[in-house]
């Protein structure tokens, strides 16, 4: 059956140029734009590597390495490595490099020592899809997610490091006694008048130099668990915590911080944490999508985990944020018993319609750091409902009012309202779909950078890649390419 003839491979053939070998309206092409015109208005802070003499060979540009580590997230490949093969291979890579080849260590070196010039990059990316119309900012949605740091899953606490720098300590002395027998060897050798043998052996002082070395590190970490105040320490990365997995079991891990912007599901902030929790971290995640913006969005969506009443409370008494947090503790709504507060007369009213009193206002509670009033029926004793609603002895009820039920039982009706009902429900579609597809990109999110402030590096890669993939495919190319002519880029707003 007769096939297509390929070309045969010593036929000479002519390329008229490297551009001719990318259509016109590849996406690659979008990237190279907006990294250029990102870099272009900014050439100071992303000036690096140049060789301070003519001495030595001239270092890569910042706008290379940054579009090589934008396609590889992109294109689910993080290691410097691969990349560096992408660079020889990948003719798109090839494209955007205009054929330079940096080696994996080039690579490896300009993520690990220049993470402020890809935060730059990652924080413009976003100014430039808010000001394009991508990212509106009127309501975001919150969420975490554990990322396993790149190190081993054993931790290591104190008792096992005093072991381990006892038994080091025992080893360093075995070795430095060995040390003394030689000398002692090579002396007497001298007094027969034979030759010793020139020192000790390597092997000994080899041994020696690597015990002193673990001693260090050891002590190292000891001191770096003494001041974080932990229980535990990962040998290969100190930084990170131990936390649970969703699936069961702990590891050593960072917390992913997301704040995703509704309009197109645009991950607005991305940081990485050392909370195991997310309990305390809706606030610090609310105004950094603020100081990202430059303005406060009108609502945030999160889920229970963020419900920290009083961080909530401060949101929304300081600006125009609504929040839809559902309680962890919300009361059960099944109850016999239901009480209203009457503010005309400072009074409760049960559902049986009997009223209760106050009889003690403003008592402050040492353990909950709280001020209480409390309130005590008036009319109990011939109640048909009593024994279900008090265990008193005398049979009357008391109930007692935290400062602050007012303003929670507002918030209860924002959230049980039909309105916040639905934005209850629309979160985890936000916020649960970059999760979804950065782990479809890219496995399991891995890190290949150990440290709070590297992993954040990475963090931003990621986020950045996401965010121009998902924008690379909301309108034609002719469209986005006008939208990044037509930018301007500037400085990042402030937080107020």
């Amino acid at each position: 059956m007769p096939t297509i003839i390929p070309t045969d491979r010593n036929q000479m053939t002519f390329m008229t140029s490297l551009d001719d070998m990318v259509t016109p309206d590849h996406p690659v092409r979008l990237i190279d734009a907006l990294i250029d015109k990102i870099i272009a208005r900014d050439t100071e802070h992303f000036d690096h590597l140049a060789p301070q003499s003519s001495v030595g060979r001239r270092g890569y540009s910042a706008a290379a390495l940054i579009k090589l580590y934008m396609y590889g997230y992109i294109h689910g490949i993080s290691s410097s490595r691969k990349l560096e093969a992408e660079a020889t291979r990948n003719i798109e890579v090839i494209w955007l490099l205009s054929g330079l080849q940096p080696s994996y260590k080039v690579i490896a070196d300009y993520r690990r020592d220049y993470p402020d010039q890809i935060q730059r990059v990652n924080e413009q990316i976003v100014r430039f899809l808010a000001d394009s119309g991508w990212i509106s900012g009127e309501r975001i949605a919150i969420d975490g997610t554990k990322l396993k740091a790149y190190t081993g899953w054993d931790m290591i606490d104190g008792d096992r490091l005093d072991a381990q720098l006892a038994k080091s300590h025992r080893q360093l002395e075995q070795w430095m006694k060995q040390l003394a027998l030689n000398d002692c060897q090579d002396e007497v050798d001298e007094l027969d008048g034979d030759d010793p043998d020139g020192g000790p052996p390597s092997e000994i002082l080899q041994q020696i130099d690597k015990l002193h070395e673990k001693i260090r590190r050891l002590e190292g970490l000891k001191e770096e668990l003494d001041r974080q105040g932990t229980t535990q320490i990962s040998p290969a990365d100190s930084e990170a915590r131990l936390m649970k997995s969703a699936r069961g079991g702990k590891y050593p891990a960072y917390n992913l911080q997301t704040a995703v912007d509704s309009a197109h599901k645009m991950i607005v902030v991305g940081a990485a944490t050392q909370e195991a929790t997310d309990f305390e971290l809706l606030e610090p995640m609310v105004w950094a999508a603020t100081g990202r913006l430059g303005r406060e969005p009108a609502e945030v969506l999160a889920d229970t985990g963020y419900a920290d009443l009083g961080d909530i409370q401060r949101i929304q008494r300081q600006g125009t944020i609504r929040c839809y947090v559902p309680e962890n503790d919300a009361p059960k709504t099944n109850r016999p018993i239901t009480f209203d507060y009457k503010p005309e007369t400072d009074t409760f009213e049960c559902s049986q319609g009997r009223p209760l009193e106050p009889v003690a206002k403003g008592r402050y509670n040492k353990t909950k750091d709280v001020y209480m009033d409390h309130y005590r029926g008036t009319d109990c004793t011939e109640c048909p409902v009593a024994g279900e609603c008090t265990k008193a002895a005398d049979g009357v009820r008391t109930l007692t009012v935290f400062h602050g039920a007012e303003w929670r039982e507002q918030y209860r009706q924002q959230l049980t309202s039909r309105y916040g009902r639905e934005r209850i429900a629309e979160r985890k579609a936000l916020v649960e779909h970059p999760f979804g597809t950065l782990r479809y990109w890219m496995g399991q999110l891995p890190l290949k950078l150990r440290g709070l402030k590297k992993v954040q590096t990475e963090i931003h890669l990621y986020t950045a890649g996401y965010n121009v993939k998902r924008w690379s495919g909301l309108a034609t190319f002719k469209e986005l390419l006008d939208q990044v002519t037509r930018w301007t880029p500037g400085k990042m707003p402030q937080a107020a």
